[in-house]
């Protein structure tokens, strides 16, 4: 889809994007209507239908201006999370407070999507490029602390932990699938950090 050249036709489209995002957060579907849509931004039907053709193109287009901008958080803050750290284990926490963060911040956006790329190839797509893009971040900045302090650690070792570190995050949000959410008075935030932060280190450790 192309960006609106008119400043009238932008502000439009910016309020049926806030009016999707609040929905989803009500929601954590994308069971909601077009004309709810409408309703909630005060933006004509027939100005959604003169930008997307369907409530589905316009949910991808909403996704992708939104991973897009995860993208860009989790490169700048991931990279630098580690930075300056005393040891290695302080800049593995660090990193992985950090990406966790961004997780949590973003379940209510996250959530929906990961549920809808069960149906929507192209949701599920553009969902996979953003979490190939995260590892890598993650990936990189883990490497980054070894070498900064004198740790022999292999990037297969460092994307296994990742993959630990991710799939574990994912179960505690329950994005996707909210059945599987853990509680939030189940144990605080900060303890899943630590959890999570022993669980990377010892898998990098792993001989």
């Amino acid at each position: 889809m192309s960006e609106p050249q008119q400043q009238r036709s932008r502000d439009s489209f910016a309020k049926v994007r806030a009016a999707v995002l609040a929905l989803l957060h009500e929601r954590g579907t994308g069971q909601f209507s077009l004309a709810e849509v409408s309703g909630r931004a005060g933006v004509s039907i027939g100005s959604i239908y003169g930008r997307v053709s369907s409530k589905a193109e316009l949910l991808r287009v909403i996704q992708a201006q939104e991973f897009d901008r995860l993208d860009l958080d989790t490169a700048e803050r991931v990279a630098a999370a580690g930075i300056g750290a005393r040891d290695f284990e302080t800049a593995t926490a660090a990193i992985v407070a950090a990406y966790g963060g961004i997780l949590r911040e973003n379940r209510d956006l996250l959530s929906p999507f990961f549920a809808m790329g069960v149906d929507d190839a192209e949701i599920l797509a553009r969902g996979r490029r953003s979490g190939d893009a995260g590892q890598a971040v993650f990936v990189r900045a883990v490497l980054a602390a070894a070498a900064a302090h004198g740790v022999t650690l292999s990037s297969d070792d460092a994307v296994w932990a990742f993959e630990v570190f991710y799939s574990l995050c994912v179960r505690y949000l329950g994005l996707g699938v909210t059945s599987t959410a853990t509680p939030d008075d189940a144990y605080r935030w900060s303890e899943l950090l630590e959890r999570l932060t022993r669980t990377v280190s010892l898998t990098l450790s792993a001989p």
